[in-house]
């Protein structure tokens, strides 16, 4: 439904020959999702996330790139309200799914601070999030805004 409205608004603003097709819409939007511009992709680091997140199904990807932009920039790990939304979602537990399946796929290892904070490493990069409250409302991960 998003991407028959997407190319609707592309006819109307006169766009209708470079409508990218569903896949590629859906990459674009996986990435939105996930907070990341086009800035970001001539970057050679984010070519090797890019690659490691291709080894999950599609609708995954935006949400292991999003930890990959938290880890890089050294921000606090995105709360599960957060990490539902990029999944686009609203399910705490889901989200929570979502890690530990990515987990179980050698991409990331999770872990808890003293304090209950979750730490996501991103595995062979060594980048890691900063402590951050898995339980915090969406609002309070304004670094993670899109």
């Amino acid at each position: 439904m998003l991407y028959q409205e997407f190319v609707v608004r592309c006819r109307i603003e006169g766009l209708a020959s470079i409508v990218p097709d569903l896949p590629a819409f859906r990459r674009m939007l996986t990435r939105a999702r996930a907070g990341l511009g086009s800035d970001m992709a001539g970057d050679d680091a984010w070519q090797d996330v890019s690659v490691r997140a291709s080894l999950l199904p599609e609708d995954m990807q935006g949400v292991f790139m999003m930890i990959a932009r938290a880890a890089k920039e050294g921000w606090p790990c995105p709360s599960d309200a957060a990490i539902a939304r990029a999944y686009g979602s609203h399910s705490l537990r889901r989200a929570r799914r979502l890690l530990t399946y990515i987990e179980e796929q050698g991409l990331i290892v999770c872990q808890l601070d003293g304090l209950g904070r979750r730490i996501v490493t991103l595995v062979e990069l060594a980048w890691a999030t900063a402590p951050g409250d898995p339980n915090a409302e969406e609002a309070e991960q304004g670094s993670l805004a899109v």
